[in-house]
């Protein structure tokens, strides 16, 4: 079942008139990691901010299981489906780590109550507990990059959003990353768009797509066959 879906999506910059992405069209499916590769100014982070909500089409549809996505709350989509990792992050860096991840919980119920869970949410990064209750700008800047990953997962989103993971976590190894994604992809179900100017996210993608003058075409597949340069 189609998780997100692009329908003729064209982008234009209300204040420049300048048309940003043009006629764009892709599906994703969950339990796969997507990699849109694209020079800097091609339009990447403009289309990881229309699959957030945070910017709407000119003309065209995004659908989140079959539903616009302009028709639905678009702030509990944001909160509840969707996790982010960009270039820029905000943690509460004047609280403990436990204090960080509580307050991005959107959805309470007792396990996200429960210590344990934000316990357990940290060894998937390789954190033990004890951190949890140091604060985050006593961290190291790779143990905080550890902890903004997991905070970007920490609501069992649907779909994980990644703008140019070699930056936003570039304290981390970029193949540490991939594999740790690929893993909780496949594992969790989950839909990862990943979008770079490092063509060595090529590898470990499920499918990669090109975005050039406003257009998106797909470059390969898992299996390793080439379309396109």
């Amino acid at each position: 079942m189609t998780i997100l879906s692009l329908k003729n999506v064209v982008y234009t910059n209300k204040r420049s008139d300048i048309t940003i992405l043009n006629d764009i069209t892709i599906e994703f499916l969950p339990g796969k990691i997507y990699g849109i590769l694209g020079k800097s100014g091609a339009g990447k982070s403009t289309l990881l901010a229309l699959l957030t909500g945070l910017e709407t089409v000119t003309k065209g549809q995004i659908y989140f299981e079959d539903q616009d996505v302009t028709t639905i709350d678009r702030d509990a989509y944001r909160r509840e489906e969707v996790g982010t990792i960009f270039q820029r992050f905000n943690l509460l860096t004047n609280g403990t780590v436990l204090d960080a991840l509580q307050m991005s919980v959107g959805r309470i119920d007792k396990r996200r109550k429960n210590k344990q869970f934000f316990y357990n949410s940290l060894k998937k990064v390789g954190l033990d507990e004890k951190v949890a209750h140091q604060k985050v700008k006593k961290l190291s800047n790779s143990n905080q990059q550890r902890i903004y990953l997991i905070n970007a997962l920490i609501n069992d989103p649907k779909i994980i959003l990644i703008d140019e993971p070699a930056e936003a976590l570039s304290e981390l190894s970029l193949e540490m990353i991939m594999c740790f994604l690929r893993i909780y992809a496949k594992n969790e179900n989950k839909c990862i768009i990943i979008s770079s100017q490092v063509k060595t996210i090529a590898d470990d993608v499920d499918e990669l797509w090109g975005l050039n003058g406003g257009k998106l075409s797909f470059i390969k597949d898992n299996v390793g066959k080439l379309v396109n340069s």
